[in-house]
């Protein structure tokens, strides 16, 4: 009985030790509250204040343990949240993936004017670079030859002459176009920069480093966008980087004005980055809807041994 009473006691002692540990909590919400401090009456508004606290909490208490409250909302980011090692034991807790999202994108006004009978442009700020552009939240088209079609296999539409130089000479200025093909045994697939033209007529192409087992690009299964000249279709579009100028052939004419825009300026939404030395421990993220980050296949890829693939290190969320 001695020896039970001692194990009992010793393991309400270890409950109590363990229990001593207090927890922060952070909340943030997507409506402002004035002298917000990240309590629950009067959380931050955006999650870089959230950060900055939890960066003073471990800061006087490296063993302290932080949880950040995200309540229900959309959170747009100027940039990527970053989480080094002394944020180590941190914890992201959203609300639910279907009640807030956390996105890459920010918010475009725009002043639409009639260009063509049915092609609006607007101006846009300048030095402004995106490559998605999102109307009411569903991505829209980039200006692509052939045209989108969801039935089709490959590329959602694909033709044989989508950079031949007959049609590469229709284009005004065919640098920045894109140019994707399979490769050609049909696994995998390649992706290119024209950055020119050659003195016959051919596109000259930087890229095609996505894929660790090289070949020419597939004759046939081929699809070029980000081609002014190729805006044809309703829900493309095309960004004049040299004039700041968007050109959009909406859905729907009569709506034009009514828009809600968005456009994509982040590649990473949350980077959790330490050394081998130092490395971040124990970070969890939960209850979070990550959207709209730009595009990445055109940065920089590394080879994989044994593998088909080269991997770019990066992602909505990098760890």
């Amino acid at each position: 009985m001695k020896k039970l009473s001692v194990i009992v006691i010793f393991f309400v002692f270890m409950m109590s030790c363990s229990s001593t540990t207090d927890i922060t909590e952070i909340y943030v919400s997507q409506n402002e509250v004035a002298n917000a401090n990240g309590s629950k009456d009067a959380p931050f508004s955006n999650i870089s204040e959230a950060i900055k606290k939890a960066n003073e909490i471990k800061s006087a208490n490296t063993e302290a343990k932080v949880v950040i409250n995200i309540l229900p909302g959309t959170y747009r980011l100027s940039e990527a949240i970053k989480i080094p090692a002394s944020l180590s034991g941190l914890t992201i807790k959203g609300a639910g993936a279907s009640e807030v999202s956390i996105k890459g994108s920010q918010v475009l006004e725009a002043k639409w004017k009639t260009f063509s009978n049915n092609i609006f442009v607007t101006d846009i700020p300048a030095g402004l670079d995106f490559d998605q552009f999102l109307v009411n939240g569903k991505p829209q088209i980039l200006a692509r030859y052939p045209n989108y079609d969801e039935s089709a296999q490959y590329w959602q539409g694909y033709a044989a002459d989508a950079i031949s130089k007959e049609r590469v000479a229709t284009w005004a200025n065919p640098e920045g176009a894109i140019f994707n093909a399979l490769h050609n045994g049909r696994w995998g697939g390649f992706h290119f920069e024209i950055t020119g033209v050659n003195d016959d007529g051919t596109p000259i192409l930087r890229g095609g480093q996505q894929n660790n087992r090289g070949s020419k690009p597939h004759e046939e299964y081929r699809m070029v966008e980000n081609v002014f000249e190729e805006l044809d279709s309703a829900g493309e579009w095309f960004l004049d980087k040299k004039r700041n100028k968007l050109f959009y052939w909406p859905e729907s004419i009569s709506a034009i004005n009514d828009l809600n825009l968005e456009v994509s300026v982040l590649k990473d939404l949350i980077q959790v980055v330490g050394t081998l030395e130092n490395p971040v421990k124990d970070v969890t993220i939960s209850g979070i809807k990550f959207e709209n980050t730009t595009r990445t296949f055109m940065e920089d890829f590394e080879p994989l041994l044994r593998s088909d693939w080269t991997i770019y290190r990066g992602g909505c969320c990098l760890f």
